[in-house]
């Protein structure tokens, strides 16, 4: 069974749930700094059933200007990619496992390229509004202690001391930085800019 819809209404269409469920993990991310894990599980069987019923496109994807579904093969490789990409950073405790989980469910929509480039420009905005946050909230000393702490044993030898649960400064959702590189991302294509990466 395929969705009978042009592939220009199947993107419309896609982004759009993608954008509520990003809307609702950010609202969530505010409130309770956690994402459930049912808006996970929801967001990959959304990203699952995107791609399984809607038209297919070889060459396409959701950011694509000649957008298609990728099939469940898509779909699996997309998870994984962003899985795999964030993952690290929960094992360093940059990162808490909601949003890695949540950048399974993004990858689940964009496919295994897309989530490649996506996961790039949220890193660099969760760059910038970590520096904002800093600068605004009077916190740069007690960052840069930390940074100090973390780069001490490279520096200095012996074992590492620092504790991301205990020496961090009030930590940012990073849905905000999921959702502000997803719309930067998105911005760039529709101004017409390439993807970073392609294969």
């Amino acid at each position: 069974m395929k969705f009978d819809v042009s592939p220009a209404v199947w993107q419309f269409w896609s982004l759009s749930a993608l954008a509520l469920i990003m809307l609702a993990a950010l609202l969530t991310d505010l409130r309770r700094r956690c994402i459930p894990n049912k808006l996970i599980l929801l967001t990959l069987c959304a990203g699952l059933l995107t791609h399984v019923l809607g038209p297919v496109n070889d060459a396409g994807g959701l950011f694509s200007d000649r957008p298609g579904a990728l099939g469940a093969k898509g779909v699996l490789a997309g998870a994984l990619t962003g899985l795999t990409l964030f993952l690290p950073l929960y094992a360093l405790r940059a990162m808490g496992a909601g949003d890695v989980k949540l950048m399974a469910g993004i990858g689940s929509f964009a496919g295994p390229a897309d989530t490649l480039n996506v996961a790039v420009v949220i890193l660099l905005m969760g760059g910038v509004l970590s520096v904002a946050r800093m600068l605004l909230g009077g916190t740069t000393r007690h960052v840069m202690a930390n940074v100090m702490l973390v780069l001490s044993p490279v520096l200095h030898g012996g074992p590492r001391q620092f504790d991301a649960a205990k020496h961090s400064v009030d930590r940012m959702p990073y849905a905000l930085a999921m959702v502000t590189g997803l719309l930067a991302y998105g911005s760039w294509l529709w101004l017409g800019g390439s993807p970073l990466f392609r294969f």
